[in-house]
């Protein structure tokens, strides 16, 4: 042990004191003053003062010898290297022109950024060479299953925003959508018919989660039933659609089961009824007619040839197969249609004199003349003899031309008829539209025989003698109060079938085919989780070398670190093709660089992850979803550097150790064309020399264990030392990945040393290396299984005075960084594996804080949000840790 010369001079005088000068004197009388003090000026005390502060050399001297030796020993005897300096890294993003894009940033490019141990400036060198495009991100999907294997159909998220959790997000959309114009109306209610030819598992169909489409462009829900394959939709209001034709769609409920094997090679759409409903508009010959109030379908003066048109874009437009026309008459019974010489209002008397006209005109010509035009003569008789049949018959419009449907009918009274048929586009008063029509063929409603009474009554009034002559009363026109219209229609086509399952969008082709429009899986190989990448590249892009960087926190890296089921792909606009990649997210178990040669022929845009464009879009298709992390940030035109020692020993350099803070880097050491900006996101920090200490700890602990791994110390100890990022680890004999007891497996809890993360766990790649390591040193037989510590989150609630002269905002800060401080799992020193956290700790902890007056009011919560007086942790390798929701008020004092 060392010795001050203070301490040797009072030995020197306690040696002194026991050896006698003369009979009342020692030699401490004789040299030593009070306190044992030497006078310098005296020759002799001068010398014993030297010699004192050779001995306290000597003593240093002597105690840095076993360390020395010891040193000495480990090094040149037993040959224990020390540890390589290891370099610190960054992620470095690079931001290009984009009229100068791409730029290339070649391999051993330097940037520069930060200071280095000796106050000078960093330099870091890219590893790899970076072809900047300028790109940027587009968008991130993902897909995973969700609930039961039976039940949810799957989550689906995106991003940005980030984060972006697979495993955490809305229920997928399962949706089959029909269209057709059959389905279109307005007013009151339609049932429509959907009928799927040739399908299969139509059993897995539901009568809940149906849709429609409304004119203003919301959607509304209709209920439904399914008989067989055939699947009935009551709709109400209206259905439309502003740009398009109007559909029906099937959103499968998220707790129905995904019919995966349902299918069918056809949709046929009909209307199985329609309530009654006013047309659109009426037409008297030309005229409109409203058709809102009392009417008189063919005017106050009917003759042959005149015409009532309805309108109906609706229904006429349809493949009709029943129509009904219902006509409310105001007068009771109608008018029946009256004979009349060709319903044209032509008075009798007026018809014989033009018939004996036209014989005598016969007469006079002789025979070959009369042979040239007696067709024509004999059709004009024909026209003025009387009607016998009056009808009024109704029409549709078909090849241009007017075609009966339904039985003539002496009165307008409407019509009910099957198998009807559409009435094409036609012109009536200027309007075009889909139009039927009752036609007066034949009849005149008795306004000829009214003419004809008229005349009568007027040869009889003139005549002498006989009764007085009674004046005929005019006929009736028919009026209706009211017209609708009911119709159902054939089951015709489909305009448009397409389904949406997961991200994936498809649309079944004309052709007969079978079509399954779900899907849980995401590729052909049954793949059932996903993450997608967009990015907007130039086509120039084809062939260069794309870098991302993929900041992941791990989902569930502790033990698993064997191979996932997992392949990246690209998409070429109709479907996905393997892509081979340099991962170093682990396929994003953790965060890394992804590098990838873009390929040729990459689409720009992509339906099966429901984006139309822009961006070029990869995934990564998992059999185990489960084991993809967390996406924080998703950086395109990334590459890795690492730090390059300026100082003539780089082993002894320590600067390393320390990470580069995120954003120090500041640009490339020379420009760049067409190079901005050059900074980094993200850092790793490297390993300095190895002191002393660590090297005299870990070297002699080789002693021990003989570079093997038998008994827990030993375990703990490889791991501690091989990997300095390593906070702490606590080894469980025969302990599985799971916590459970099973024979020959070391289980080594892990916390890594992340002051920034409240619940720090092992990434993947350490979990690799760990196992790297411990694996040759390990018995044979024996496995290692990395654990991550059992965290129970707390949060803390109080309310605090704090001391005069501290600002509100200012101890709120403090405090907050306090409480994150301490419990952190390796802020304050060794891990407290397995102690409960009391509330009343907390509080003491806060009231020895400097701006900390008192605790007023506390609360200590546990991850549920219940208040609790003592948070309990698993006894073995549990771990308290904070949640970072804290509801702190702190209040000043004057």
């Amino acid at each position: 042990m060392s010795r001050t010369p203070a301490q040797v001079l009072a030995d020197l005088a306690g040696a002194a004191e026991l050896t006698a000068f003369d009979g009342h004197r020692t030699w401490r009388d004789v040299l030593f003053g009070p306190g044992d003090t030497l006078d310098p000026t005296g020759p002799d005390r001068a010398l014993l003062i030297a010699l004192a502060d050779e001995y306290a050399a000597l003593d240093d001297h002597l105690d840095t010898l076993p360390a020395a030796a010891h040193r000495a020993w480990l090094t040149e005897i037993l040959g224990v290297p020390r540890l390589p300096v290891v370099p610190d890294r960054v992620v470095a993003h690079v931001t290009v022109d984009p009229k100068l894009a791409p730029a290339v940033v070649a391999r051993g490019t330097l940037l520069r950024g930060g200071k280095d141990a000796f106050g000078n400036e960093r330099r870091y060198t890219t590893v790899d060479a970076l072809t900047a495009h300028g790109a940027a991100l587009a968008g991130v999907r993902s897909l995973a299953p969700g609930g039961d294997p039976d039940g949810l159909p799957g989550v689906a998220a995106s991003a940005p925003d980030f984060p972006l959790d697979p495993l955490d997000g809305p229920d997928a959309p399962h949706v089959l959508r029909i269209s057709s114009p059959a389905l279109a109306f307005t007013g009151g209610a339609l049932l429509a018919s959907l009928t799927f030819d040739d399908a299969t598992g139509a059993s897995g169909l539901t009568g809940e989660g149906w849709r429609y489409s409304r004119a203003d462009g919301s959607v509304s829900p209709a209920p439904a039933a399914v008989i067989g394959t055939t699947v009935r939709v009551s709709l109400s209001g209206d259905c439309g659609h502003p740009d398009g034709d109007p559909w029906l769609e099937w959103a499968v409920p998220a707790s129905t089961p995904l019919p995966e094997d349902f299918g069918f090679t056809r949709v046929r759409v009909a209307v199985a009824d329609r309530t009654a409903y006013v047309p659109e508009a009426a037409y008297y010959n030309d005229g409109a007619v409203d058709v809102a109030k009392e009417f008189q379908p063919f005017g106050a003066v009917a003759k042959r040839g005149d015409a009532f048109y309805v309108r109906s874009d609706e229904a006429f437009a349809k493949d009709v197969d029943h129509l009904s026309i219902a006509v409310s008459e105001l007068q009771s019974g109608g008018t029946a249609v009256q004979p009349s010489l060709a319903g044209s209002g032509i008075p009798v008397f007026y018809a014989l004199q033009i018939q004996g006209a036209v014989s005598t005109a016969l007469g006079k010509l002789s025979t070959p003349q009369k042979a040239q035009v007696q067709g024509d003569f004999d059709h004009i008789l024909g026209l003025l003899s009387p009607s016998t049949s009056p009808s009024v018959r109704w029409q549709r419009r078909e090849d241009g031309q007017w075609k009966q449907f339904g039985d003539p009918s002496s009165r307008f009274d409407g019509v009910s008829e099957d198998d009807v048929g559409g009435s094409e586009r036609t012109v009536v008063s200027g309007q075009e539209g889909h139009y039927v029509r009752a036609f007066l063929a034949q009849g005149d409603f008795g306004w000829t025989k009214y003419q004809s009474d008229v005349a009568a009554f007027a040869t009889q009034a003139v005549s002498a003698g006989g009764a007085d002559p009674v004046m005929p009363v005019p006929p009736s026109p028919p009026i209706a109060s009211s017209i609708t219209l009911r119709y159902t229609t054939r089951p015709v086509p489909a305009s448009r079938v397409e389904s949406t399952s997961g991200w994936r969008h498809t649309v079944k082709p004309a052709q007969l085919t079978a079509y399954l429009p779900f899907r849980r899986a995401v590729s052909d190989e049954g793949a059932t989780g996903m993450v997608a990448l967009g990015l907007v590249l130039p086509e120039s892009a084809a062939g260069s070398t794309v870098s991302v960087w993929l900041e992941v926190d791990s989902a569930a890296p502790c033990g698993a670190t064997d191979p996932v089921d997992a392949g990246w792909q690209w998409w070429d606009g109709t479907g996905w093709h393997p892509l081979p990649v340099a991962d170093g997210s682990r396929q994003l178990r953790e965060s890394g660089l992804l590098r990838f040669v873009a390929p040729r022929g990459w689409a720009d845009g992509c339906t099966d992850v429901g984006a139309s464009g822009p961006g070029r879009w990869v995934r990564l298709v998992t059999a185990a979803p489960d084991r993809l992390g967390t996406v924080r940030a998703v950086l395109v035109d990334a590459v890795v550097a690492e730090f390059v020692s300026a100082a003539a020993d780089p082993g002894s350099d320590p600067s390393p150790a320390t990470a580069l803070p995120p954003g120090t880097i500041k640009g490339t050491l020379a420009p760049i064309r067409g190079v901005k900006k050059v900074t980094n996101p993200a850092s790793v920090r490297g390993r300095g020399p190895e002191a002393d200490p660590a090297y005299l700890a870990r070297a002699s602990a080789r002693t021990r264990h003989r570079d093997r791994a038998l008994a827990p110390w030993d375990y703990e100890q490889h791991v501690a030392l091989a990997f300095p990022e390593v906070a702490a680890v606590l080894c469980l004999p025969h302990t599985d990945r799971d916590g459970g007891h099973a024979p020959g497996v070391v289980g080594l809890v892990v916390v890594p040393d992340r002051p920034d993360d409240p619940a720090p766990k092992p990434s993947v790649s350490l979990i690799g290396r760990i196992g790297d390591v411990l694996t040759p040193l390990s018995p044979v037989g024996a496995q290692v299984a990395v654990l991550c510590p059992r965290y129970a989150a707390v949060s803390v609630a109080a309310t605090i005075r704090l001391r005069r002269g501290v600002a509100a905002l200012t101890g709120q800060e403090e405090i907050r960084a306090a409480i994150e401080g301490v419990l952190h799992p390796t802020a304050t020193g060794a891990p407290r594996w397995g102690r409960s956290l009391y509330a009343s700790s907390l509080v003491a902890f806060l009231e020895q804080q400097p701006s900390v007056d008192v605790v007023t009011a506390f609360e200590l919560r546990d991850a549920s949000g219940t208040v609790v007086d003592v948070v309990e942790v698993d006894p073995c390798r549990g771990l308290t840790c904070s949640t970072g929701a804290h509801a702190l008020t702190c209040e000043e004092q004057l």
